[in-house]
């Protein structure tokens, strides 16, 4: 398989040229005050472009009727080069729950976070929950033990075919 092709290996790339973008734009703020074309209005919105360019993440989202393969594509997309499902994919409701998968660049550290279902019935839209980080669930995945990450993902899914 292309390795050049992967989901991974893209995002990395996207991550690459933005770390590239931003050193080429602060070389073009020096070019700027070198010569004597630097304002408070130009350094301003360089400023906002580097802050959106820092701040933006990459999100794919996943949304579908019950049973219509969210949870295969899942697999396949993030978890393929561990030769077996780490989303246990059976028949039900598995992904009713808002669950979201993060990769954090600075603590190197991927985690799960869960939205229980109880929270649906409130008043509060997805967007105003996903301010409120004390009413989400955090599980770590350790990628290097693929067993354990197996068995967080399947208990995951368990209390969501619960609920």
């Amino acid at each position: 398989m292309n390795k050049q092709g992967t989901l991974s290996q893209q995002v990395e790339a996207y991550h690459g040229w933005k770390k590239e973008l931003i050193r080429q734009i602060g070389r073009y703020r020096l070019w700027l005050q070198d010569n004597n074309l630097f304002s408070d209005d130009v350094s301003s919105r360089i400023r906002h472009g580097l802050e959106l360019l820092i701040e933006d993440e990459l999100t794919i989202a996943f949304v579908g009727e019950y049973s219509r393969g969210k949870t295969e594509l899942i697999n396949a997309l993030f978890f393929s080069e561990y030769g077996q499902r780490m989303l246990p994919s059976q028949a039900g409701r598995t992904t009713m729950c808002p669950t979201e998968l993060f990769f954090d660049r600075t603590a190197n550290s991927n985690y799960l976070l869960l939205l229980p279902i109880e929270t649906r019935t409130g008043e509060h839209s997805l967007q105003q929950l996903r301010k409120q980080p004390e009413r989400w669930v955090k599980h770590d995945l350790d990628e290097r033990n693929p067993e354990v990450m197996r068995e967080v993902l399947a208990e995951v899914a368990r209390v969501k075919s619960v609920t």
